[in-house]
């Protein structure tokens, strides 16, 4: 899904790379507390809270980018080119990146008995179907049904356009499954919503940066007021349960509206976006793909250190080494393998 840098989408690719690195922000400071300990002391709630407050359903961001590129640049290519496309550059690199970290958590697979009784293949199989190879996989099997809606949902978008509303609108009473069970019915009606809404403002692009031009400084404000919201809910340790959650309904607000204050604000600045956060963007799904190995070997590699050492400032100086090393050693191995590959490394690293 890597785009051409041509000057009228300079600004996504710079989107999608913001939104990697929240997604990968979400894990960097919630793996550095909950892999070495838990919640034990009010710091350590504080830092949750804050980085929750901030980077928590990040991966909305991809739901609706992944819609918007659809509705403005990839559906005048055609459904063959389309799936081809969606074939080569994201299954095939999902296949690989699940058989290398089942591969590396194989261990694991057999130190619990869980493998004692089935093959490598059949638990990549099962792992390609469930999402189930890395904790961040969950997303890629809701994605490809996504991918399968995409026909029908286009053909809703531009002929009962306020139907396609009304499916964007449905994660407000509908809400994501909660952890671990991430992949669900649920799940898939709530980001399905957000693709939904990423089609809707990719088919009339202009239109929508106008509007949140003309209204910027009301959807600041209620984004400040929903964000408040949020974190009212983690001080009085609101629990999820069953199919809705208000505090999903108020994330998928809060980064709605975010994902349309960015966009204007990348917009505006495009001819002076940094290319390092562009470079981050055309790297992305490696990116999702591997940052959370890199991460565990660093928490692992310290964490007899962190477990004498726990408090919030060192919990947060390590979510600030997971972020580096996540995003930094992605790229660089994602780097090394595009220079012998070429183009063709997508179908490998999804780069």
């Amino acid at each position: 899904m890597t785009l051409p840098m041509s000057s009228h989408i300079y600004h996504l690719q710079a989107f999608r790379g913001i939104a990697i690195l929240s997604i990968v922000a979400a894990h960097a400071w919630s793996f550095a507390i909950f892999w070495t300990g838990d919640l034990d002391s009010l710091g350590l709630k504080a830092l949750f809270y804050s980085t929750e407050l901030l980077f928590h359903g990040s991966t909305l961001y991809f739901a609706i980018i992944s819609g918007l590129l659809f509705s403005k640049v990839l559906q005048n290519k055609g459904w063959i080119s389309f799936y081809k496309s969606k074939a080569l550059n994201v299954v095939l690199p999902y296949v690989v990146a699940s058989t290398i970290a089942t591969a590396v958590y194989w261990q694991y697979y057999l130190a619990d008995g869980a493998a004692t009784d089935i093959s490598f293949i059949t638990t990549v199989a099962t792992n390609l179907v469930s999402g189930t190879a890395a904790i961040q996989f969950w997303y890629i099997p809701i994605l490809l049904v996504l991918f399968i809606l995409t026909p029908l949902l286009n053909f809703v978008n531009k002929r009962a356009p306020k139907l396609m509303l009304l499916f964007a609108c449905v994660p407000l009473i509908i809400s994501r499954s909660a952890f671990p069970d991430f992949l669900s019915m649920q799940s898939l009606v709530y980001f399905c919503g957000a693709y939904c809404f990423g089609m809707i403002i990719g088919s009339h692009y202009e239109k929508a940066m106008a509007t949140v031009n003309q209204y910027k400084t009301w959807l600041i404000a209620f984004t400040a007021l929903i964000s408040a919201a949020i974190l009212i809910q983690y001080i009085n340790e609101y629990k999820v349960d069953g199919w809705y959650s208000s505090r999903q309904t108020l994330f998928y607000i809060q980064k709605i509206l975010a994902c349309l204050l960015i966009l204007k604000w990348l917009q505006n600045i495009e001819t002076r976006l940094p290319k390092a956060i562009c470079n981050i963007g055309e790297y992305s799904f490696s990116i999702y793909f591997y940052h959370v190995l890199f991460v565990g070997f660093l928490i692992m590699g310290l964490q007899d250190y962190i477990q004498s050492h726990r408090d919030a400032f060192i919990i947060g100086l390590l979510g600030i080494a997971n972020m580096i090393v996540g995003v930094g050693t992605t790229m660089a191995l994602a780097w090394l393998i595009k220079k012998p590959v070429g183009r063709h490394s997508r179908k490998l690293i999804g780069s």
